[in-house]
């Protein structure tokens, strides 16, 4: 894994499984493994030509900072996410912004309900009509905020997605007023998801602590759902910042 990691630590380097399998001499299957799970960690990215990459914080800023810190975020996330997903019975989602202007999932840990909310790793999700890419906006400035949008249509995922600019104005300034989204059957009809950020030492919002509730068990749990999640993402932070100790 570390051989793989050292090819790709140039940052420029996109390349798909069968050339990672010919370059390691390794069957597709173990390559392909090796590669998820860098793509797991934060480490890598797969874009919608099935090329892999350096994760865009490493690309930037090197091994010594910011993909690091995701990396560790994961290590604390994964325990606090399962235990979560158990308590509240919603699926759990940790996401970050990519360079692209897309949300990346880089963690789930799975509701045991028999109907629950699940998603693809794979999936590459909107800004403007998911909580966590409305809060990602929340927290950036206004010219990146009107950069991030004009990327894309605000296209109509469902029949109920948000694609006034004003209304998605009103609801991003929401969002950044108590630190955290709601977005109800704007992508999925049946799905609501609720988030808020995790900030690292300097204030920027590193990843998406969120739930991915089924809508119908939404409104019975709404008040229990929000409190736990800004606990949560509040404690995630404050062992982050704190390297990684209890709190």
């Amino acid at each position: 894994m570390l051989d793989l990691l050292e090819y790709f630590s140039d940052g420029e380097t996109r390349t798909n499984l069968a050339d990672i399998a010919q370059t390691f001499s390794l069957p597709k299957s173990s390559a392909l493994g090796l590669l998820r799970t860098l793509c797991v960690r934060g480490y890598l990215e797969k874009d919608e030509q099935g090329l892999y990459q350096l994760n865009e914080t490493f690309r930037i800023q090197g091994f010594s900072w910011g993909g690091a810190r995701l990396t560790r975020l994961l290590t604390l996330a994964r325990p606090v996410m399962t235990q979560m997903a158990s308590e509240l019975g919603e699926t759990i989602t940790l996401g970050v912004l990519t360079a692209e202007g897309k949300i990346r999932l880089v963690h789930q840990a799975l509701s045991s309900q028999p109907i629950r909310y699940e998603m693809p790793m794979s999936t590459q999700l909107p800004i403007h009509c998911t909580a966590m890419g409305r809060m990602f906006l929340a927290l950036k400035t206004p010219e990146e905020r009107r950069a991030l949008l004009a990327r894309y249509p605000l296209s109509p995922w469902t029949k109920y997605t948000v694609t006034d600019s004003a209304q998605l104005e009103a609801l991003i300034e929401e969002a950044a007023a108590r630190n955290y989204s709601v977005s109800a059957d704007e992508v999925d009809i049946g799905g609501t998801g609720v988030c808020t950020p995790i900030l690292d030492a300097s204030g920027a919002p590193l990843a998406m602590l969120n739930v991915s509730c089924v809508s119908a068990r939404f409104g019975d749990k709404k008040n229990l759902i929000i409190k736990a999640v800004l606990e949560q993402g509040q404690q995630l932070a404050d062992r982050l910042a704190s390297g990684g100790a209890a709190v």
